[in-house]
């Protein structure tokens, strides 16, 4: 093992670079809440100056795909598409398959630079995260509970707000609901099987409550919809924990521009019905990839930029002084004092690498999808032509 992979699997190294993201973060929330005033005197203003604070921390995010970890990410579809990404309002639509579906979108957009411009529909809970969850809130990232009652009202308010989006922003959508795995590809297999639709060998039913009101709301706001497909070869291991390791990972990303003026969206039941030809669509798309190890789309050359880079080195030279002036500081102390608490800091440092690594793990992921106590959590029947979720015994 060379040197310098040794040195970027160390548990001290990652507990730096933890501890370099959350105060980094931290200060970037301080900033967002003294701006919050602002919010109350122009939206879109804010706004503004929001996407460059939450650009300046995410960067540190793609910055561990790009420079610190091996991410090969090879780009499928037509230039043209490519070109437009982040010179205009879309929806994305991917595939979610593994733990680093999101950083692959975020390199995208650091790489078309709309990072500072992305939304996504989450998890509620996720927006207590510190840090990270504090800065979507910001963001205006749309967080629901996965009930379609409360999560209405929910979706009403955040999409109306985005009518006049100063800037041109990326909202993703995993119209899927949860990531692939094979139990809850069977159960979605066993669930199309029974209504006579569709059976997908390579997704997961579409949901496509979400796809239908985000639509309804957006159709004269977006120019496009993006269908965006993520694969792996058989021997990659796309994992938060291995690229902090400088693993490689190799990644093929096919991406196609739909003009909302080719999407039905006259009613939910047209969106629903195009939404599941377009996972059909994807299917064979992925199919495709299977036989042959790539998409057959162009190959687009999309280079990484040095911006994510730069961010990182400035944030690690502004806050390693004060961070070792303080650990010098305890040092020159009693032991009474500095050995406990140094040891309280590697310990902190450690648990959150741990939780962080935990949180992106597949293998711990949402039970979103699976049987649970004797019963399958499937897609209901369709009303209007969109789904629901209902137990099934």
């Amino acid at each position: 093992m060379s040197s310098l992979k040794s040195f970027k699997r160390s548990w001290l190294v990652w507990i730096w670079l933890v501890t370099v993201f959350f105060l980094s973060g931290l200060i970037v929330n301080s900033i967002q809440i003294l701006l919050l005033p602002l919010w109350y005197i122009s939206h879109n203003v804010f706004r503004r100056v929001n996407a460059v604070l939450c650009y300046s921390h995410w960067a540190m995010l793609t910055f561990v795909g790009e420079w610190w970890g091996q991410l090969d990410i090879k780009f499928y579809g037509k230039k043209e598409d490519y070109e437009l990404i982040g010179k205009e309002h879309a929806l994305a639509l991917p595939n979610h398959r593994s733990d680093i579906d999101w950083m692959v979108g975020w390199i995208l957009c650091e790489r078309t630079g709309i990072l500072g411009g992305t939304k996504c529909y989450m998890k509620g809970f996720l927006k207590f995260l510190p840090v990270i969850g504090w800065m979507w809130w910001f963001a205006e990232y749309v967080f629901l509970k996965r009930n379609w009652d409360s999560d209405v009202p929910v979706l009403k308010k955040s999409l109306e707000q985005l009518n006049d989006f100063p800037i041109p922003f990326f909202l993703g959508i995993f119209p899927e609901g949860t990531r692939f795995t094979e139990a809850k590809h069977l159960n979605s297999l066993e669930f199309t099987r029974s209504r006579g639709l569709p059976e997908l060998q390579h997704h997961l039913f579409p949901r496509t409550k979400g796809v239908a009101i985000t639509l309804k709301y957006l159709k004269d706001v977006v120019p496009a919809v993006y269908d965006i497909e993520s694969a792996y070869p058989q021997d990659s291991n796309p994992t938060m924990k291995h690229l902090l390791g400088g693993g490689e990972c190799e990644v093929h990303l096919f991406v196609r521009r739909i003009p909302i003026e080719n999407i039905p969206c006259g009613s939910d039941e047209e969106v629903s019905q195009w939404c599941r030809q377009l996972f059909v669509e994807k299917d064979k798309v992925m199919s495709d990839f299977a036989k042959n190890g790539e998409f057959s789309a162009e190959r687009v050359e999309l280079p990484r930029k040095k911006r994510n880079l730069i961010i990182v080195i400035c944030w690690n030279i502004l806050l390693a002084m004060p961070i070792f002036y303080i650990l010098y500081s305890l040092l020159r102390s009693s032991l009474m004092v500095s050995v406990p608490t140094v040891a309280a800091c590697l310990l902190i440092g450690y648990f959150s690498v741990r939780v962080l690594l935990r949180f992106s793990d597949t293998k711990k992921g949402s039970k979103f999808g699976l049987k649970q106590n004797g019963t399958k959590e499937s897609p209901k029947e369709e009303k209007n032509g969109i789904h629901e979720v209902k137990k099934m015994d």
